[in-house]
């Protein structure tokens, strides 16, 4: 629809067309950048060649997204200037229908949108049950530690997950910190560093997708 817009507008006069395409495709440019940060971030974050990490991956897309923003809001408002300084002539036959098209969309993906996210919400529930169920099947790592047994197990309630120990007792070893080391499938080794929360000492800094270990 954002196309029809932007090509209506301009073959019909109407910069009100235009600006309401180039905002819709501003919107479907930032998803995007975003979709694709998200995914190298985190495909390459144990990737030893970027020294400090993936996580400025989303960063530069949220920058780049506003930079593009920005020169398109410059580029409305000059327009915008022109025109009423050199008024052109609309074709308001043709350019209404696509204006009362556009504006139909727009409402439909605000319904679709807002009665999605109660969907959303809702499948989350389950999305949820079964990440729990998945960690049930794979059984917590177990350690013993000066007599007592712990669990190691991936907490999933924040995006992105987790590491979390627990004991049955929900006695917490009587540490100022606490650091493990992993052992992944390749021969990578990783040390993680643990902090206390209430009933169960939760890794300091999330990490960004799931490690077998």
């Amino acid at each position: 629809m954002m196309i029809v817009e932007i090509v209506g507008g301009a073959l019909f006069g109407s910069l009100a067309l235009i600006a309401d395409g180039l905002h819709m495709s501003t919107h479907a440019g930032a998803l995007l950048l975003a979709a694709l940060a998200y995914t190298f971030a985190r495909r390459y974050a144990y990737d030893r060649s970027f020294t400090f990490g993936t996580g400025k991956f989303g960063d530069l897309a949220g920058y780049s997204s506003a930079i593009v923003l920005a020169m398109i809001a410059l580029l409305i408002g000059y327009e915008a200037i022109d025109r009423f300084l050199n008024p052109l002539p609309i074709h308001f036959r043709e350019a209404i229908p696509i204006a009362v098209v556009g504006l139909a969309v727009n409402v439909a993906s605000a319904w679709l949108l807002s009665g999605g996210h109660d969907h959303a919400h809702g499948h989350s529930h389950g999305h949820g049950h079964a990440h729990n169920s998945h960690d049930h099947d794979d059984e917590p790592r177990r350690i013993e530690l000066g007599g007592n047994a712990y669990q190691i197990e991936v907490f999933e309630k924040d995006v992105p997950p987790r590491f979390r120990i627990r004991t049955a007792t929900h006695v917490l070893p009587n540490a100022s910190a606490l650091t493990i080391e992993t052992v992944r499938p390749d021969g990578r080794h990783q040390l993680f560093s643990f902090e206390s929360r209430a009933s169960s000492w939760s890794r300091a800094t999330k990490f960004p997708n799931r490690m077998p270990f």
